[in-house]
């Protein structure tokens, strides 16, 4: 069945360029060529079709959405994307997925928040997908209200240690994308504590899987927190549950760039 396309008429009847239009929507001639070439590549894919998208079920939908991620890394590594090229090619599959928190907020807190021994060490792992992160900060009782956040990370000196632990119920880390099935690390969002002291929240790096066989670490209880309201819709994307039973990390995962 040939595709109808419904804004042809309203084009033909525009009293301006609309070729020039397109320039100016995408803010450069070289933004437009690149969001051009990405919305061709991945229109012309049969692997990143949608039209079936909202008569998928849940598991159907999220195999769906693992196999169009992974198709995406496969063609960003063979066409040799650059960031902002491979960016835009995700951003086109219109899929929520576990790489959009992997991309768009796991590297970025090491970015913005990590010393550069901290880059040194996660990013190129992180850039290779040899792990993959989400950012757990949202709580089951507050939400994304950051001040009121009960996850703790107590510092043990004798150890060099920090304790990651989930005190109560509420404190429950609870909709992360990628975190319910897919992530093996996460940017955690916890209260910092030393001694009787309460230093407000920080991030700390933490790995939750094996990357042997994928099985949750000692200590972690990790989990997909089931079906969103709408057919389709978020679906496609594992949010999760995590809590901390006195995890312990090294000193060197907390994200130290701004702490004094």
């Amino acid at each position: 069945m040939e595709a109808l396309d419904y804004h042809a008429e309203e084009r033909r009847k525009a009293e301006f360029d609309l070729e020039e239009m397109k320039i100016v929507w995408a803010g450069s001639r070289q933004n437009y060529e690149i969001s051009d070439r990405m919305a061709r590549l991945v229109a012309s894919d049969p692997v990143f079709r949608k039209d079936n998208r909202t008569m998928l079920s849940r598991k159907d939908l999220f195999k769906d959405t693992l196999r169009k991620a992974a198709h995406a890394w496969k063609r960003i590594i063979e066409l040799r994307l650059s960031e902002e090229e491979a960016h835009m090619l995700r951003s086109y599959v219109d899929q929520p997925a576990f790489t959009d928190l992997h991309w768009g907020m796991f590297i970025p807190a090491i970015k913005g928040q990590g010393t550069e021994e901290q880059h040194e060490k996660w990013l190129p792992m992180a850039y290779k997908m040899q792990i993959i992160g989400c950012y757990a900060q949202t709580e089951l009782g507050h939400g994304s209200n950051v001040q009121g956040l009960e996850t703790t990370a107590t510092f043990d000196p004798q150890t060099d240690e920090f304790v990651i632990h989930s005190p109560t119920l509420t404190s429950s880390k609870w909709w992360p994308g990628g975190l319910g099935k897919v992530s093996t690390h996460a940017v955690v969002y916890a209260r910092l504590i030393t001694g009787v002291q309460d230093h407000g929240v920080h991030g700390f790096i933490v790995q939750l899987r094996s990357l042997d066989d994928h099985s949750p670490l000692p200590g972690i209880t990790v989990g997909d927190i089931g079906m969103k309201f709408g057919s389709g819709a978020y679906n496609s994307m594992d949010n999760g549950l995590l809590r901390f039973d006195h995890v312990r990390i090294p000193r060197n995962q907390m994200l130290m760039r701004f702490v004094l």
